[in-house]
Parts: structure tokens; sequence; C-alpha cells
């Protein structure tokens, strides 16, 4: 699917003048298949090709700004030994680089630097590419110095400029069009930007009739009829695409025809909050179903999935299922104190890493977490992050009054057992 993006991206890569672009920026809003693309780009010409990166944001994890150039250099030395003999030459000189945060020094030592003495080296094109820009945190405080890099807007003359890389080098940012990205990269030259929310509908859904009707060929409605129907339901998103292909492939208690049917006769929503429709749909028919209809049944159930979720969500770094039982004994509500892949395991369509016990677990995809943690959209499957948060930092002391301090009154300055 996305054929022509695809081959617009492969041509751009390949196009050696020297006024080619060095920047490609492809946006769009959460699940029109963004990632998938990068997937592709990532598989043909990095894990296959001579050289290049590919670096993935998740706002789980904490200062996952500062590692971009570091991860880009390490991995190009990776494929590249002249690399590694300059960038092992810049950290022997400048010992203080190896724990550096700093964004932009990191730009001009583990890349500009060494890439200029690199720069007479036969190398074909080195892509790079930086999946979910979006996702790296508060704008302010994480991703400027990246946009000033990538936008060409440093005042300082000291630090380089992208456009002054080889002109083999290719990078390709994607994320959402949020504001800070968009207002940074719409006046840049060197920036060529493809918008996935600017193609037009007919084009997007042939592409999601095309996946649908080849993710779904085995199953026994396969007439073009209902692959077309489902398309234009998706309305370009691809995400949703997926996860309807998942719902029906592997129904929860239902038909993959009665699953179909129920997909198909939801009742229309605006773009934004398909999705999110979709995700309260899948919930839905996971839960365990109570055929008296009891409230008190169905609370419990609510009650364990948030507990569950909660901790997925709640962790600063996604933790796996083993990880995720052991800290169940020390909840301090004994009734929150459910086995993980009770809930998670038909889940898989949801969380990554939900099968695998020492696989972490999290969202496939970042509108998920979104939905969960937005009560007006998720309304009874909301997950309250700051208090199971809370709950997770008392599961973590290993015990009260670890010092055996005689006073919690006396400052810690005047108990002699701490001074020692």
């Amino acid at each position: 699917t996305r054929t022509d993006i695809l081959s617009n991206i492969v041509g751009w890569i390949n196009d050696g003048r020297n006024d080619v672009p060095r920047v490609l920026w492809l946006s769009g809003p959460a699940g029109t298949g963004k990632s998938a693309i990068a997937h592709t780009i990532a598989g043909s010409f990095i894990r296959v090709g001579p050289l290049g990166s590919c670096y993935y944001f998740d706002r789980n994890t904490n200062d996952r700004y500062q590692k971009v150039f570091t991860t880009i250099a390490r991995d190009l030395a990776d494929r590249h030994p002249e690399m590694r003999r300059v960038l092992a030459d810049a950290v022997k000189n400048e010992t203080a680089l190896k724990t550096t945060a700093n964004v932009v020094q990191q730009w001009q030592k583990f890349l500009v630097g060494p890439l200029r003495k690199l720069s007479e080296s036969p190398m074909g094109p080195v892509v790079i590419v930086i999946d979910a820009l979006d996702e790296s945190g508060e704008a302010m405080e994480t991703r400027s110095d990246l946009l000033r890099i990538f936008s060409g807007k440093f005042q300082n003359p000291a630090v380089t400029r992208i456009t002054e890389l080889p002109k083999n080098f290719r990078f390709i940012v994607i994320s959402r069009p949020l504001c800070d990205i968009q207002n940074s990269f719409a006046s840049a030259q060197h920036i060529r930007r493809i918008r996935l929310n600017g193609i037009p509908p007919e084009v997007a859904e042939h592409d999601i009739c095309a996946y649908v009707s080849k993710t779904l060929e085995v199953l026994p409605y396969s007439g073009s009829k209902e692959f077309t129907a489902l398309a234009k339901k998706a309305d370009g998103l691809f995400e949703w695409a997926r996860l309807a292909h998942e719902s029906i492939e592997t129904p929860p208690g239902l038909s993959s025809d009665q699953s179909f049917n129920v997909i198909m006769s939801r009742d229309p929503v605006e773009r934004e909050r398909l999705l999110y429709d979709m995700y309260h749909l899948i919930l839905t028919q996971i839960m365990p179903k109570d055929r008296h209809k009891s409230s008190k049944f169905q609370q419990t159930h609510l009650a364990m999935f948030c507990s569950v979720i909660g901790q997925i969500l709640g962790t600063a770094e996604p933790f796996p299922l083993n990880s995720l039982n052991a800290m169940l004994s020390y909840l301090p509500d004994e009734s929150e104190r459910y086995k993980v892949e009770v809930m998670v395991e038909r889940m898989g369509s949801l969380f990554g890493g939900a099968t695998a016990p020492s696989t972490p677990i999290r969202p496939v995809h970042a509108s998920f977490r979104d939905f969960l943690t937005d009560q007006s959209h998720s309304g009874g499957f909301f997950v309250d992050v700051p208090k199971v948060q809370r709950d997770l930092a008392f599961a973590s002391l290993l015990s009260f009054n670890i010092c055996d301090l005689k006073s919690s009154y006396l400052p810690n300055s005047e108990d002699p057992y701490l001074r020692e």
C-alpha cells in the first residue's frame, strides 16, 4: 500500500543532485500509516543497505530526545569502520562527550565533525529515519533544539546547518503536525513535505482496500463489496483498518461474519473520534460477559481492567509480564492484585508483548494511550495514571522507615545515624 508515496521517497533518496532537500517531513494525524511507511523505508535502505539509522521516540521513555544523535552516530559506526575510527578519536580527545546531554553538542561532535572527515569516502545514500518526533515530550523542554537543527534556524554561526552535510545524507522525520513542528518546518526550503492527510480520499480508500483484501482473503466473505465498504468506513486511517482486521480475523466470542457486521453497523463518527470508537468497541467485546447482567460483575471487571492497564501505562519504561506480576504482591490495595495475563492475553491487537512473559508490554499505537487517559472518550475504561503511579511508588519501597529512625520529626542533619 501507499506505493506512490514509497516510490516518491525512494526517488528522493536516490537523487544525487546537490540541490535536493536533505530532510523529508512525513506528517499526518494518528492512524494514517506514518510508522508503517517508516518501517518499510527502514527495511529497504537501512537493514539491507550499507549505511543508515532508525530512531523511534516513545513518550514513556524519559530523556529519549537526548539520545538521538548518539544513537545515530553509533549505528553509523557499526556499519562503517572509518566512521568508527573518527568517532572514537572524537570521544578520546574529549571524554566529557561520553555523558553529555547537550543535543547541539552531540550534533556537532558526533555527526558533523566525523562526517566532514568522511566526506571524501565513497558511499551510497545514508538514510536516517526519525519516527514519532511528536512523542518526544513537551515541546519547549525536549525537541526545540532538534527542530532548530532540522530547520536550520539556529542563530549561532558555530552550529552547522543540516544543508552542509554531504549531499548523500537523507533525514526522514515522521510526526503528527503539531504546532511547534509545523511552525519550524513550514518555511524551510531544504525540507520536503508529504502530508498524509492531504492525500485524496479515493487514493487512501484504494490503499486500505488493497490492504484489507490481502489480509482478509481467507475469510468466507472475500467479495470486493465488503472490502470496499470496510475501506470507506476507515476514512483513510490505516490503524482503524488494522484493528478492524484483527477483530474480524480473531473475533472475541463471535464469528468473523458477525464481527464484520458489528463493525459496519457502528454509527458514523467524525474522523477524529473514529479510532476511539474502535477502541471502545474492542474493549467492550473482550470484557467478560455476565448473562445476568449484574452491575457488580461489570464493576469488578472494569476495576480489574483499570488496575492492570494502569500498571502498564504508569511505569516510566515498559515492563514485561513477569515484572508486572512480581509487583502485584506489593500493591497497597490487596483487592487490586490481579494477574496481568488474565486481562492482557485477549488484547494482542492493542498491546505489543501481551503474550510474551519477558517482552515489555506497551500500546501498539500512541492513540490508545490517549484514549485510555482521557475520561471524556474512554468512559468506564478510563485509567487514572497518577493514582496508579502512587501505588507503584509505594510498591517499589522495600519497607517503611528503612533506616529505623527513632522520630520522623527529627531533621536528617541532626540524626547521628544518617550523618555517619
